[in-house]
């Protein structure tokens, strides 16, 4: 890892990160979307592999994989979860520095990793460096629908952390496009794909509260504690009661960058 990195490691979230993450509805046409991308462009290279939650369906479904991450307790859990022995290439690297020779994979997947990367625009660099000519980047960009929900959400994170959530890498994935473009890629937006699933207000205040989430890691348990208590506070008044069902809704947007192909010789 380079000296001045400053990326955020998952070690302590890697027995309970597939839960936060789990998305029965969609995960099966994910899988199949991303899929339908890589067939034939050779090994795919995912930045912040984790515990091979996308990986590995990948992997099973013919997709030659390799991975890399900051957190070795994560990448123990995708060990484990594939029997107890990696069915692919992995190593312990940050996104600023990754061991990977130029032009030396088809493509690379990167999913929830950036806006734990500083700098961020340097794994940019090095996505570019190692996907060869003609090769793909993918990137999810998660989005939630407006609800109750989204508004707890919001509101512990205004009073958590007044000047922002404390996360060190990209906020807006949009910045991706104009850079991209400047470096000669192609940029596509794959069909959306719908998530809905049950909650209550209790279990999304609560998650916020516990800490479990990366961005809550900078942030004193009094600090989340409060914020928490004051977003129950205005949930019980807008919302009811705090263990009533709410459906939540997410787009699941993934956007495809198609890098230049190689100059001819004649050119």
């Amino acid at each position: 890892m380079g000296s001045e990195s400053r990326s955020i490691a998952f070690d302590q979230a890697a027995e309970y990160y597939d839960d936060t993450r789990a998305r029965p509805g969609s995960h099966e046409a994910i899988i199949g979307l991303l899929v339908d991308e890589l067939w034939g462009r050779g090994r795919c290279l995912e930045i912040g592999v984790g515990t091979g939650r996308i990986a590995l369906d990948l992997h099973q479904r013919g997709i030659e994989m390799a991975g890399v991450d900051l957190s070795p307790a994560m990448l123990r859990k995708l060990v484990e979860k594939a029997g107890g022995r990696a069915p692919f290439p992995v190593a312990v690297a940050d996104a600023t520095l990754l061991p990977v020779r130029d032009g030396g994979v088809g493509a690379a997947i990167v999913c929830h990793v950036l806006h734990l990367v500083d700098p961020w625009r340097r794994a940019v660099d090095e996505l570019v460096r190692v996907v060869r000519p003609g090769g793909l980047i993918l990137v999810e960009t998660p989005q939630r629908s407006a609800g109750p929900a989204r508004e707890a959400t919001l509101r512990f994170w205004t009073l958590a952390s007044p000047g922002g959530r404390p996360l060190p890498g990209l906020r807006d994935l949009a910045q991706l496009d104009p850079l991209l473009r400047q470096r000669g890629f192609g940029v596509r937006e794959l069909p959306p794909l719908a998530e809905r699933f049950e909650t209550n207000m209790e279990e999304v205040i609560g998650r916020l509260e516990a800490g479990i989430y990366a961005g809550c890691w900078g942030l004193s348990e009094a600090r989340r504690r409060a914020a928490a208590a004051a977003t129950r506070e205005w949930a019980r008044q807008h919302v009811g009661a705090l263990d009533a069902p709410l459906e939540v809704e997410e787009t699941i947007t993934w956007r495809a960058y198609d890098a230049p192909a190689a100059p001819s010789s004649a050119d």
